[in-house]
């Protein structure tokens, strides 16, 4: 491509775009603290006032919109697998898998871990990721509802979020669900019988197919 050309390509993005793009190459290149606002807008072909007037809270608030960006990839890939799966235990734990991998192949995400572990503690905090379950617990009712009633859904949903977030804190566990065959047993094993109370509960006929 000539440079007419890719300065043509650069225009077709928009600004927040190109600036959240340079955020996740760079981060995921050489880490958030080695990672300045100067050196993003340098990357994104814009001035340092440009970054903030998009982004006030500097690196913190990009490196949140970047991740953000990743969390609705694996929404997305796992409506795909939930969308062809033909029981609920097929559908969680396919979920499960896909978004532990898809983590894996986050370079973003692969280099916090690596190198400041201490500020994918911090994301994952209590506080912070609470957001994220609630999301799950929605994601969950419009995905598995048409397995279990959508209270069931919910709860399952959220169960899916904290599996794949306690693999974050310890990427080595007992049951390595990048295994699909591992991930399904977990679900069988931990998740499928602890719904069938759900009727004691006063659920009205929880569990529709396994």
């Amino acid at each position: 491509m000539t440079v007419t050309g890719c300065a043509e390509a650069k225009q077709d993005i928009s600004v927040p775009d190109r600036i959240v793009a340079a955020a996740g190459r760079l981060i995921a290149s050489q880490g958030l603290r080695a990672t300045s606002v100067d050196d993003i807008a340098s990357s994104a072909g814009c001035g340092r006032a440009t970054v903030y007037r998009y982004f006030p809270g500097g690196r913190a608030e990009l490196l949140d919109v970047t991740l953000d960006q990743g969390v609705d990839r694996i929404f997305a890939s796992c409506s795909q697998v939930t969308d062809h799966a033909a029981t609920l235990a097929e559908a969680v734990a396919g979920t499960i898998n896909i978004a532990v991998l898809e983590l894996s192949n986050d370079a973003v995400v692969q280099q916090l871990l690596v190198d400041e572990p201490d500020t994918i503690a911090t994301l994952i905090s209590p506080v912070r990721i609470e957001p994220l379950f609630e999301r799950a617990s929605k994601w969950g009712t419009a995905n598995f509802s048409r397995f279990v009633e959508p209270a069931v859904a919910a709860h399952v949903g959220e169960w899916c979020a904290r599996v794949v977030t306690d693999h974050l804190r310890s990427p080595a566990p007992i049951i390595d669900v990048t295994d699909a065959g591992l991930a399904r047993a977990l679900v069988e094993i931990f998740l499928i019988p602890t719904l069938t109370p759900a009727l004691a509960a006063g659920l009205p006929n929880p569990i529709r197919s396994f």
